[in-house]
């Protein structure tokens, strides 16, 4: 019985009608527990690492070909758009001195409210991105961001007030 469960789940994050969508978005709206209407809209092929580890506010979008690795945990504010193919890792390794093994670090991605994500963009641990953002296309973002601008470039700076 899981093992159809789960393979309709698979079948349904693959296809690309508006009933598919509303689908989704039910079945994320509860693992992801966001509790505020309306609820996110989630397109299709995308990835989640730990998605119980997910928090949303209100009127969240994920386009296409995401991949959202939520390990330490991803918390997003209200009306954030992320489009297609934003990568948001919140799991490193360590540095090490000198071991042969590194340790898996996991630090939380939190994300503000009225935040778009360009697409290509990439989130790397440990980042705070806050309100009224805008993260241009191809960004890298290894730091935190602060209110109010657009960042672009590989490592990501603020470029121009909003």
């Amino acid at each position: 019985m899981l093992y159809l469960l789960v393979a309709l789940l698979r079948k349904i994050e693959r296809m690309h009608s508006k009933i598919a969508r509303h689908l989704r978005s039910f079945y994320y709206t509860r693992l992801f527990q966001c509790k505020v209407k309306p609820y996110p809209k989630i397109h299709e092929n995308i990835i989640f690492a730990s998605p119980e580890k997910i928090r949303c506010g209100r009127s969240l979008v994920i386009n296409a070909q995401c991949y959202l690795a939520a390990k330490g945990g991803i918390t997003f504010g209200d009306e954030v758009s992320i489009s297609v193919g934003v990568k948001i890792l919140t799991s490193t390794l360590a540095p090490s001195d000198g071991e042969v093994t590194r340790k898996h670090v996991h630090k939380p991605v939190k994300i503000g409210s009225y935040v778009w994500l360009g697409t290509g963009a990439t989130i790397l641990p440990g980042v705070t991105i806050a309100d009224n953002c805008v993260i241009a296309a191809g960004a890298l973002v290894t730091k935190d961001c602060e209110s109010g601008w657009i960042y672009a470039g590989v490592p990501a700076k603020p470029i121009r007030r909003i």
